[in-house]
């Protein structure tokens, strides 16, 4: 029996030593937003996290490097319900660890509880067209450390991999989005563009749809493909009390 109970003890110190480190914001401020925005923003000005207006379905997307189509279950109004966050840093604390430092936040404060599944879904891959990519040279940072801006007919980035640009035209596309650009590096975009999603403003009807603003302005194309795409299931999540 003793022999037993020790082994159970030394299989859980085992398991708590694999486990990694609590990481967290030295400080969070979770409030409403601003509920008629129409977009979006995020920054990262030293040593904080600065997002406005963004939805628990967007925090989860950030946390765990996911694309939209990869998140489903969930309370209603995930996807529309706005938050403003401000968060500090611990000292010494690296810009990417703030993935992790979201998760217990979200853990925290939005009790987030989920699975994983891997499912067959319908996506597009995001490739050099022909002639290559058209990118300039990233600008100087003139932006108040707001990295990206995204509304239902506009994606803008500054100094950006492609990956952040592949996850905003999932919501312009309305399906997912998969980076095989095989580009590196940090890049400027600005696509304004004719939406296919959600209600049209003066003036959208006449832009081009966004497949062929993003070949024009940028030398990329969407090409339609299919594959196994691991899915996180949200399972339960409260909104938090605000601070």
């Amino acid at each position: 029996m003793r022999a037993a109970v020790a082994a159970a003890l030394a299989i859980a110190a085992h398991a708590q030593q694999q486990r990694p480190p609590r990481v967290e914001f030295e400080v969070v401020s979770v409030k409403p937003g601003d509920p008629a925005s129409i977009g979006s923003s995020w920054g990262t000005p030293p040593g904080r996290l600065v997002m406005r207006n963004t939805t628990l379905e967007s925090l989860v997307m950030s946390a765990y490097q996911l694309n939209e189509y990869q998140i489903a279950g969930g309370p209603k109004w995930m996807d529309s319900a706005k938050f403003n966050i401000d968060a500090k840093l611990p000292a010494g604390a690296l810009q990417e660890q703030i993935p992790l430092m979201t998760q217990t936040m979200l853990a925290d404060r939005f009790k987030l509880e989920f699975h994983r599944e891997t499912r067959t879904l319908r996506e597009y891959a995001l490739v050099v067209a022909k002639g290559g990519p058209k990118f300039g040279t990233p600008s100087e940072s003139s932006h108040k450390g707001v990295a990206t801006s995204q509304s239902d007919n506009q994606i803008t980035g500054w100094g950006r991999p492609i990956s952040d640009l592949a996850r905003m035209l999932i919501g312009a596309v309305g399906a997912p989005v998969v980076d095989q650009t095989g580009l590196k590096g940090q890049y400027d975009f600005d696509l304004k563009f004719a939406p296919l999603l959600g209600v049209s403003r003066d003036g959208d009807d006449a832009l081009p749809d966004v497949f062929a603003v993003l070949q024009e302005r940028l030398g990329l194309k969407l090409e339609a493909i299919t594959g196994p795409v691991e899915v996180l299931v949200i399972e339960q999540a409260e909104k938090p009390t605000a601070n």
